[in-house]
């Protein structure tokens, strides 16, 4: 038993902490059929950060207060649901424009877990493989120390595993975070049933005081 332990301890604390991070979920995805104001309370306060953007300049989380907030854990090198989720936030971005959301009300925010490989140039080159290009103010891609990112990411209840590799295992999820920087849902990105209408119905309620 302890020889089997050793050679497979990390799929087995992985697979523990995948179970732990789908139970955790299991409240908010469930409820994503709930009546809107079910769906959508508060779950906490959303955890504050500082981190950069790809001029290098400095952002806060505090400097986004007033907007919704559709947050993302990702990173460029990612082999598989990364670019797919991307795509449907470029999406969401497009819509959020045509109802003059986009920067005044609403913003996306992208954070990679991987700033060693993920430069600015990386990132520059990575949003405008998209139609719906990242809008300067409307969708922010932002880099920070790799620890302190994965901290972030733990706090709001995201699980990044680093593999030996050097790519990453993570909660393939996009968060919601309302104007006063409230957490009010977490939507899974792999479900193939979530759509643009569906977060940007979410984010209009937000925007409106709700």
């Amino acid at each position: 038993m302890s020889a089997f332990f050793g050679k497979n301890w990390f799929k087995l604390a992985l697979g523990a902490i995948l179970i732990a991070m789908i139970a955790s979920f299991a409240y908010k995805l469930w409820a994503n059929g709930s009546e809107p104001d079910q769906r959508l309370t508060a779950m906490k306060q959303a955890p504050s950060f500082q981190l950069e953007d790809l001029d290098g300049k400095p952002v806060a989380s505090q400097d986004m207060d007033g907007k919704v907030r559709l947050v993302y854990f990702f990173y460029s090198f990612c082999p598989d649901v990364c670019m797919p989720t991307t795509f449907l936030l470029s999406q969401v971005q497009e819509s959020l424009k045509k109802k003059d959301l986009l920067g005044t009300k609403a913003e996306i925010v992208s954070i990679t877990v991987d700033p060693k490989r993920d430069t600015p140039e990386v990132l520059k080159e990575f949003g405008n493989r998209f139609e719906s290009k990242p809008v300067p103010g409307g969708w922010t891609f932002l880099r920070g120390e790799e620890s302190k990112i994965h901290k972030l990411a733990e706090d709001f209840g995201i699980m990044v595993i680093k593999e030996k590799d050097g790519n990453f295992s993570h909660s393939n999820a996009i968060l919601l975070v309302d104007p006063k920087g409230k957490l009010r849902n977490y939507y899974d990105a792999s479900n193939p049933e979530l759509d643009v209408d569906h977060i940007v119905k979410d984010v209009v309620t937000l925007s409106k005081g709700k």
